[in-house]
C-alpha cells in the first residue's frame, strides 16, 4: 500500500503515540505531547506518513516566532522526528527524507523561513545527509560551581524577585530583547507562560532583577535536574550592565544547597559568553548536541542565520 504523507491532524495522535513507542522503545507522555503541540500559542505544521492505518514517519514542528531587530516572523523548532523501525524492511527507505521535505514545503508556504534543532550526533549526520541541514556549532555550554557565592554589582539598586506569573512587566523587558541585534525565539509573557508555567511534570523557577522603579531588567528561568541548576533561560536588557550579576547572584543564593552547579546554554560568540566566562566565573562544560539550521527558501542563508541565533536551553524542548 502506498504511503500517504500529509499535515498531521489531531485525530492522528493515537497513531503518533504508538509510533513513538515503536521508535523509542517506551510509551510517550500523552500530556507532554498535548502541551507541546496543542497548547502552544504559536502554530507550525507537523507532518506524518501513514500506511495501512498506522503512522510510519513523523516530523514534529514546535511553533514560535523569530524576534530580533526589525524581525517578527513565524518560526519552528524541530520537535519529535521518527520513523517506524520496520519502515526500511517494508521497502520505505526514503520515508524519512520524504516526510522531511514535505515538512519544509508546507511550513515554507506558511511564511516560515527556516527551522532549527539540537539533534544528537546520529540524527545530525542523517539530517545533514538527507535533509540538507547546516551544522552551525557544537552547542555552547558554560557552568559555574556553587561552592562559593556570586558577587552582585558594586552599586546595586536592584532586587531579585521570584515570579509566579508573567505579565505586562515582563513584556516590557521582552520588547527590549525583541529589538536587540540578531534573533531569538519569542520571549513574550504569553509564550513563556506556556513554555515555563504549563508544562506537565516540569517545575521551573522564575526570577527577575527589578530596579528601584519596579522595572524588570533581567530574567532567569531555572530547572533543577539532579545536582544541576539549569538556567533554561537567561536574558538581560544589557549584557554589560549590573542587572546580570545581580540576577545571577540572587539565583545562586536561591538554589545553593539544592544544586552543585549553575549551567547555561548559549552561543559561543558575543558579549554574554565573554562576560560569563570572564568576570562571572563560568567555565566551558561538555555538550552532547549541535545547533543545526535548515533554510526553507533559497534566499535564506542558513549559516548566517545560525550565527545570528541567540539560543538557550529553552529552545530545546527536552529541557
Amino acid at each position: 500500500m502506498a504511503v500517504e504523507i500529509r499535515a498531521a491532524e489531531a485525530s492522528d495522535r493515537p497513531l503518533l503515540l504508538a509510533l513513538a513507542e515503536a521508535a523509542f522503545g517506551a510509551p510517550p507522555s500523552a500530556a507532554e505531547w498535548a502541551w507541546k503541540y496543542d497548547a502552544n500559542p504559536h502554530r507550525a505544521t507537523s507532518v506524518v506518513a501513514l500506511e495501512d492505518g498506522r503512522a510510519v514517519g513523523y516530523f514534529g514542528a514546535i511553533g514560535t516566532r523569530y524576534r530580533g531587530a526589525g524581525r517578527d516572523l513565524p518560526g519552528a523548532a524541530t520537535g519529535d522526528v521518527m520513523t517506524h523501525p520496520e519502515a526500511r524492511r517494508l521497502g520505505h527507505r526514503n520515508v524519512f527524507s520524504d516526510v522531511g521535505k514535505a515538512y519544509v514545503t508546507i511550513n515554507a508556504a506558511a511564511g516560515i523561513p527556516l527551522d532549527f534543532g539540537f539533534p544528537n550526533e546520529r540524527a545530525r549526520r542523517a539530517e545533514e545527509r538527507l535533509l540538507g541541514v547546516r551544522t552551525i556549532e557544537a552547542a555552547g555550554q558554560l557552568a559555574r560551581p556553587l561552592d562559593r557565592p556570586l558577587v552582585r554589582s558594586r552599586f546595586s539598586f536592584r532586587r531579585v524577585a521570584r515570579a509566579a506569573a508573567l505579565g505586562a512587566a515582563h513584556d516590557r523587558l521582552a520588547d527590549v530583547l525583541h529589538a536587540a541585534p540578531g534573533w531569538r525565539t519569542d520571549r513574550s509573557a504569553a509564550a513563556l507562560g506556556w513554555r515555563l508555567l504549563s508544562r506537565p511534570g516540569a517545575l521551573y523557577e522564575l526570577f527577575h532583577a527589578v530596579d528601584f522603579t519596579g522595572r524588570a531588567r533581567a530574567f532567569a528561568a531555572v530547572r533543577i535536574v539532579g545536582d544541576r541548576a539549569l538556567l533554561v533561560d537567561l536574558q538581560a536588557e544589557s549584557t554589560d550592565g549590573g542587572a546580570l550579576p545581580d540576577l545571577l547572584a540572587g539565583v545562586a543564593a536561591e538554589v545553593m544547597g539544592r544544586a552543585r552547579v549553575l549551567e547555561v546554554r548559549l552561543p559561543r560568540r558575543g558579549t554574554l559568553h565573554e562576560r560569563l566566562a570572564g568576570e562571572l566565573g563560568f567555565v566551558e562544560a561538555s555538550t552532547d548536541t549541535h545547533l543545526v539550521v535548515r533554510s526553507f527558501r533559497a534566499d535564506v542563508d542558513a549559516s548566517a542565520e545560525g550565527a545570528a541565533f541567540d539560543y538557550r536551553f529553552l529552545d530545546h524542548e527536552v529541557f
